[in-house]
């Protein structure tokens, strides 16, 4: 082998080792890379993830407050003697009311002096209770009778329950029959009434007896 063969060889194998090193190197860069990539990828979603779930556990406070402002009541139980008359011939009374921290229990009794029948929960969304404050509580309707439908010449005479405890902070509360479609005129079947009742809240202190 002359001079020159051996050189044009040592050349030639010089360009393959360089390629091969290049190659290598390469990979190994591309390798880095795609670990990084997948490293920033699983960070990103795991701050995600803290995120939405520290957004479902801060609840703001003011969003909540129909959630936990009936949890306190004023009192147990209190009789009551209230009445009211409706145009149409109807008398209603009720005569006590107790309360819980799931439930306000009212009891009523509805005298039907109409010719025909009447609703006092006419369509199943007439009759609420409401306090000052403007809270509104909704009634159970009774199964066998969800309208609250009353015979003419008889009485209906039972316990109203509507959902939730009333607030501490509510001083009087309204008994309202056929709320949204009642109506005042001495022909209806759909008697308005409103019972209004007051509350107070139970003093826990005592008075001092004098010396």
């Amino acid at each position: 082998m002359n001079r020159d063969n051996l050189k044009h060889k040592l050349i030639k194998d010089a360009s393959s080792t360089d390629d091969n090193n290049i190659g290598f190197v390469l990979g190994i860069i591309s390798a880095v890379l795609l670990i990084v990539c997948i490293g920033t990828l699983l960070m990103f979603n795991n701050k995600q993830v803290q995120r939405v779930i520290g957004e479902n556990i801060n609840v703001d406070p003011e969003n909540s407050f129909n959630e936990t402002q009936n949890t306190g009541t004023l009192l147990t139980k209190k009789t009551l003697n209230i009445r009211a008359e409706h145009p149409n011939g109807t008398i209603g009374r009720l005569s006590d009311i107790s309360f819980n921290a799931e439930n306000t229990v009212v009891q009523i009794a509805v005298t039907n002096g109409f010719r025909h029948n009447v609703y006092l929960n006419y369509s199943g969304k007439g009759i609420v209770l409401v306090d000052d404050l403007g809270n509104k509580y909704n009634l159970k309707p009774p199964f066998d009778n969800p309208y609250l439908q009353i015979k003419t010449g008889t009485t209906f005479k039972g316990e109203l329950i509507f959902q939730g405890g009333v607030t501490t902070k509510a001083n009087n509360l309204t008994l309202i029959t056929n709320n949204q479609i009642g109506s005042d005129r001495a022909l209806t079947r759909r008697p308005k009434m409103e019972f209004y009742i007051p509350i107070e809240q139970q003093s826990t202190n005592s008075q001092k007896q004098p010396m």
